[in-house]
């Protein structure tokens, strides 16, 4: 028995056209203990592409950028896309993207980079469960943006798109001890920011 998803005609991002054209699955094999299929490359990105311009935003801090930047992954994936295992692909997409990006930034102009270390940072877990996302969430965002990108963007994959760690670690290419100090650390420097200026974001007023 076939079932026949029909994912739309096109995706369209930037220069970039991605055709879309039903997926066919054998129920039977889907169900089985089988090893699933792996996945179709269209099916991915009309899934992650939100997802991708979201993280892109964070890394660029630039609209425009982020939309080439997510662009040009894109059009690298589509290349790598056979040689590819099919395993974690939001993780294989961001790792693209991330290596694309660096590649960027190598182009136009070296920066000073933060100086990082893998000491243990204390855990900022509960203030972060406390905080009223939908109250104040693009609010934190802002704040967000003023971090340097190494405290930046493991809030952005763990926090905000809700990655674990393994995937985020896998995802910037650091091992997940140094995932674990930056995303504390990096809580504890935007927590500072929101105490500065929005108050207390874990007490607001009914």
């Amino acid at each position: 028995q076939e079932v026949i998803t029909d994912l739309g005609p096109r995706i369209k991002f930037g220069d970039q056209h991605f055709s879309l054209r039903p997926l066919r699955l054998n129920t039977m094999k889907f169900f089985s203990r089988e090893k699933i299929a792996k996945p179709r490359f269209e099916m991915v990105v009309d899934q992650e592409l939100p997802m991708l311009f979201r993280i892109a935003v964070r890394m660029t801090l630039n609209e425009a950028e982020a939309e080439d930047l997510v662009g040009q992954t894109l059009y690298l994936a589509t290349k790598a896309w056979d040689n590819f295992d099919g395993a974690h692909p939001r993780g294989w997409l961001i790792a693209i993207l991330r290596n694309e990006f660096l590649a960027m930034k190598r182009k136009s102009s070296a920066r000073p980079t933060v100086a990082l270390e893998d000491a243990a940072e204390p855990s900022t877990e509960g203030y972060w469960q406390e905080i009223d996302w939908k109250l104040i969430g693009s609010q934190i965002i802002t704040l967000l943006d003023r971090l340097p990108e190494d405290f930046r963007l493991p809030i952005a994959l763990c926090d905000v798109e809700q990655l674990t760690r393994d995937e985020a670690a896998l995802s910037l290419g650091v091992p997940i001890g140094t995932l674990n100090s930056r995303l504390n650390r990096g809580r504890n420097m935007l927590r500072t920011l929101a105490l500065q200026t929005l108050g207390d974001p874990t007490h607001q007023p009914l």
